[in-house]
């Protein structure tokens, strides 16, 4: 009969270990089959565990899938950044820049993961309490970010959320546009590094050109 002291002991590393295998089981059958392939048994067929232990580790089958989501996503994981924004916010070149950034890098971010391209294809495309709880951390998270910019826009004839708003979504489609057809999108071919680098660049533009061209509301 095993020590429960060595019990203790031995658990949270297998714990831990266990929950990271479950966690990117998930992501497995994401690339594998797509979401509907997401049961308690094939997660933890995938993972080669006791389905009994998603239970225990993570309480729901569902909040295993949260939890890797969570992980995948770039908005909500980019908290630090913002954090180190936040300090240097009342410089104009420092938020362009750093607005400039979180947009390019989200780009290059959504364009090789092909996991997160199935998890928004998803999102719209089945109603899913998971995905709404997904998509209000990311709202969350991303007023972290508009909270910083607002100023620069208060009394502006320039919404930088709906800016925001837009650049999005243009990353979101132009990414699945490119990774479901041949087809080149407005003639830049986004599968090469040089059409990538056409959508980058103007992305920034879009930022720099709301930062200096902003005029006062008419009243």
């Amino acid at each position: 009969m095993l020590d429960k002291n060595v019990l203790n002991k031995t658990e949270p590393k297998n714990r831990k270990l266990t929950e990271r295998k479950l966690i990117d089981a998930v992501g497995e059958i994401i690339r594998s089959t797509g979401y509907t392939g997401l049961g308690v048994n094939a997660i933890a067929k995938s993972a080669g565990v006791s389905k009994k232990l998603i239970y225990r580790y993570f309480g729901t089958v569902d909040a295993l899938i949260e939890t890797y989501l969570i992980e995948r996503d770039y908005w909500v994981t980019f908290s630090k950044k913002v954090s180190d924004a936040a300090v240097a916010s009342n410089k104009k070149q420092t938020m362009i820049e750093f607005s400039s950034s979180i947009f390019e890098n989200q780009f290059d971010f959504f364009f090789n993961e092909d996991e997160m391209q199935r998890i928004i294809l998803w999102e719209i495309s089945e109603k899913s309490n998971i995905l709404n709880e997904l998509s209000r951390k990311r709202e969350a998270m991303g007023e972290e970010l508009l909270k910083l910019t607002d100023p620069y826009f208060k009394d502006s004839d320039i919404n930088f959320r709906a800016v925001s708003a837009i650049i999005i979504c243009g990353i979101y489609y132009s990414v699945l546009h490119t990774k479901k057809n041949a087809s080149t999108l407005c003639g830049l071919d986004l599968n090469t590094e040089a059409g990538r680098k056409e959508i980058t660049k103007a992305v920034r533009k879009i930022v720099e050109l709301c930062f200096g061209s902003k005029k006062k509301k008419a009243n």
